[in-house]
């Protein structure tokens, strides 16, 4: 007789792989990133400054972490200082890791740490949470971007924006920031300032160049009051009046702001093979405020633009300026010396006691009383 094929069922037990993941709590942040993830070229993220007239921006790009050139104490030293400036935030701009791999510019043999740890340091850095409410964007470099594109499709640097919890925050590409601002010279009282973020491409070249293509940019993307880029570590800043598109079918000529941001990075051997210049890495922070457009009518009059009776202006405020120096030195102890409180408020009620004045009335009512009690 012949042996009947046995059937085989599916293997039940407690602890198969698909009931362990749905219980490990790692993976809730990862659950976030994988629904949070869009593909969109640019993310628009609206932040709220209209309690300020002037908002300082510290915007930290082509940090290269990792890397033997990494300047982490200045990097350190800025996130200390922006900490305690109450109408500060933080813009996040790519290559924030060096993320060298087999396939990338950069050796893994001359790194100082792992993509792994990298990963690690971006999340120790930015975890004091002051500072990770402080930042207000992050986009994703070229360096981040290597491995997703070429190599095993993961976004480097979305796993630590996911574990801090800024993935609302994370534009892949590029990222437009609205911040409404006070501004005198509208009927609100308030007026947005369009910032247009991204973390840049090509290699550089002379600096003429990479300003006349950033304002390229703007006649792609539209109607933008101060755009930021890295990428070729240079320290640019240029202001212009452009067209832009202020609508539909309007457009409006306004001063605009390109800065490219500088490195952090001194030092690195493909900046030495290919004869990129050492840039400057005294990073600033940018404070911007809305002022008198005094151009306004004679451009309307002479040249038929539309023109807003106001314009957006961007100061760099370096690191050794003495307030700021004197703000990051500043070390504060939030714990409480009990003995010295009570002492405090053992003072601060004999000095109320000795200073209350009793009425009249009374002091006379209690002296009656005393004269009643001696004839008794």
């Amino acid at each position: 007789m012949e042996e009947k094929n046995k059937k085989y069922s599916k293997l039940k037990t407690p602890n198969n792989v698909s009931t362990i993941a749905k219980v490990d709590q790692r993976l809730e942040s990862f659950k976030e990133q994988i629904a949070a993830d869009d593909f969109s070229p640019i993310k628009t993220i609206q932040v709220d400054a209209s309690q300020n007239e002037e908002i300082v921006l510290l915007v930290l790009n082509d940090l290269h972490i990792g890397s033997p050139g990494c300047n982490i104490d200045k990097i350190l030293r800025a996130l200390k200082e922006v900490k305690h400036i109450p109408n500060a935030y933080i813009i996040l701009n790519g290559d924030l890791m060096n993320n060298a791999n087999n396939i990338g510019k950069s050796s893994p043999l001359e790194n100082d740490l792992s993509p792994m740890n990298e990963q690690k340091i971006i999340h120790t850095i930015f975890s004091d949470p002051i500072i990770k409410n402080k930042i207000i964007c992050s986009t994703s470099g070229n360096h981040e971007s290597g491995a997703r594109a070429k190599d095993s499709g993961l976004d480097s640097l979305g796993t630590p924006m996911a574990s801090l919890g800024l993935l609302d925050k994370y534009a892949r590409y590029m990222a437009q920031i609205v911040i409404k601002i006070k501004c005198p010279y509208t009927q609100s009282g308030t007026a947005n300032c369009r910032v247009l973020v991204r973390h840049g491409t090509g290699v550089g070249g002379k600096s003429g160049a990479i300003l006349d293509k950033m304002f390229g940019i703007l006649r792609d993307f539209g109607n933008y009051d101060v755009v930021f880029q890295g990428h070729t570590h240079k320290n640019l800043m240029s202001l212009d009046d452009q067209v832009v598109q202020n609508g539909k079918y309007s457009t409006i000529k306004k001063p605009v702001s390109v800065i490219n941001v500088p490195s952090f990075e001194e030092a690195s051997q493909y900046a030495m093979e290919v004869a990129m210049p050492a840039p400057n890495t005294d990073n600033s922070f940018y404070c911007i405020k809305a002022v008198t457009n005094f151009d306004a009518l004679d451009s309307y009059l002479n040249d038929g633009y539309n023109v807003l009776p106001y314009s957006f202006v961007v100061d760099t405020v370096s690191l050794d300026r003495p307030e700021l120096v004197k703000l990051g030195e500043l070390n504060f102890d939030t714990t409480i010396d009990e003995d010295k409180l009570e002492r405090a408020i053992d003072n601060l009620t004999n000095r109320t006691t000795k200073k209350v004045k009793r009425p009249r009335a009374k002091k006379q009512q209690e002296a009656d009383e005393n004269e009643e009690g001696m004839e008794a």
